[in-house]
């Protein structure tokens, strides 16, 4: 049995049960009855939450400077930002997210979270697939779990990704056919269009859908020459990408331009605000998974001018946007909106002269928020040490969040698949691994 002594650690996992957790997720499965894709596919339970948007802040947002901060710490670790009260008594967020404070009670806090790299690499594996990595295997993303147990309900592909991916919001060892749809192109960007999307100069409906059946037959005789999986995967994109350029559904998703320009303006006339407008509508769309990817949050350097000026309120506009707009068309219910990094930062802060005020990469404890879909905003969950520097109570770790979530959006978290003839179980979460339990605080999952 698995044991990971928290307090040992002081807060934090230490490498030999980094790497006996990441393990189980590979060994130890020897069910009988162990499940094949989707033919073997778990009983599914019944969905409170029909979709997700996660706001994906790579580089690693600080807690201290956003939803923990720290005002009777040390000026060594406080920073030059303060807490503001919010619509909620008692919940407070940083004095530059004044727009977020206004609609606290859709989403709550999570300021114990905790992980035991602090990898970009590592660190971004296991917050966006739920698991340590482990002996090679790169997990599947929430959202392509998803793709895979729900598959395509129209014409849109059920996984986003805007403007892009990131390497492990893939598909890991699920291959191909269930990676996300990146757009490729910036939302904000003038006369923004889906490069998929569009044909090119010359082409008709009529004349792709020519070249579509001769493909088809000729991909049909390769296969009879030899058989090939990989044609099986080719045939599914051509099939998608063609329905997606056919049909006026898809094309409408993608269309910001339809959207009233006041609403724009309130996302934000930027990459975050206009991908987050984009998210809602893909949702509205049918859509099951939209991943938002915001990068600038790696913040050693300058990192309070850089919240300042930029990051905090994009993120102040496009999230409190995004929760507004989506209550108001009756989707939040029925919608999980997750934000995070893939861990927080120091609590100390470098004054180094080539930091200029920075702060580094730090897991120990760091901050997320969550709400929608069944899990309750308003609220607070855990803690950490009056300098930010470990948990102090009710620890949050990766894969109680993705349980919390599949369990909501209807995949029993203890899913396994077989991948080269090893049972890989789809989060450790349940087994020995340390855990601070499904998120029962906010939502009925227990």
């Amino acid at each position: 049995m698995l044991h990971i002594d928290m307090k040992a650690t002081r807060g934090q996992m230490g490498r030999r049960d980094f790497v006996k957790v990441g393990a189980l997720s590979t060994l130890g499965l020897t069910l009988a009855d162990q499940l094949r894709s989707k033919a073997e596919a778990s009983p599914q339970t019944e969905a409170k939450a029909k979709a997700c948007i996660v706001l994906w802040m790579s580089g690693g947002p600080s807690h201290m400077d956003t939803f923990d901060l720290k005002p009777d710490a040390p000026a060594t670790h406080r920073g030059t930002f303060k807490p503001i009260e919010t619509i909620v008594p008692g919940m407070r967020v940083c004095e530059h997210l004044p727009m977020l404070a206004q609609h606290a009670d859709k989403f709550s806090i999570l300021n114990a979270v905790t992980h035991p790299s602090p990898s970009h690499d590592i660190a971004s594996h296991i917050m966006l697939t739920g698991n340590v990595p482990a002996r090679g295997t790169v997990n599947p993303s929430y959202g392509s779990v998803l793709f895979r147990e729900r598959g395509y309900e129209g014409s849109l592909p059920p996984y986003v990704a805007v403007p892009n991916g990131h390497r492990y919001s893939e598909a890991g060892f699920m291959g191909g056919t269930y990676k996300p749809f990146s757009i490729g192109n910036d939302p904000n960007s003038e006369g923004f269009q889906v490069r998929s999307l569009r044909l090119p100069p010359g082409m008709t409906i009529d004349r792709l859908e020519n070249r579509r059946q001769w493909l088809a037959g000729l991909d049909t005789l390769k296969r009879d020459m030899n058989d090939n999986a990989e044609l099986e995967v080719l045939d599914g994109f051509y099939q998608r990408s063609y329905d997606m350029i056919a049909a006026p559904e898809a094309t409408k998703a993608f269309d910001l331009a339809s959207e009233d320009d006041k609403l724009r303006d309130r996302y934000g006339r930027n990459t975050l605000g206009q991908s987050c407008l984009l998210a809602r509508r893909l949702v509205e769309s049918g859509v099951s998974f939209v991943h938002v990817d915001r990068g600038g949050w790696d913040t050693h350097s300058k990192n309070f001018d850089t919240l300042r000026d930029t990051r905090l309120p994009e993120l102040d506009q496009a999230y409190s946007a995004l929760l507004e707009d989506l209550q108001q068309r009756g989707l939040l219910e029925s919608t999980i909106v997750l934000w995070m990094g893939e861990f927080g930062r120091t609590p100390t802060i470098d004054y180094a002269p080539r930091w200029q005020g920075g702060r580094h990469h730090y897991s120990k404890v760091f901050s997320a928020a969550i709400g929608g879909g069944g899990i309750a905003g308003g609220h607070v969950i855990g803690s950490s040490t009056d300098k930010g520097e470990e948990v102090k109570d009710r620890p949050t770790l990766p894969w109680d969040i993705g349980a919390t979530m599949f369990t909501l959006l209807g995949i029993p978290y203890d899913k396994t698949y077989v991948e080269r003839d090893r049972n890989i179980r789809l989060l450790p979460f349940g087994t020995s691994v340390v855990s601070g339990g499904m998120l029962t605080e906010l939502a009925d999952v227990g």
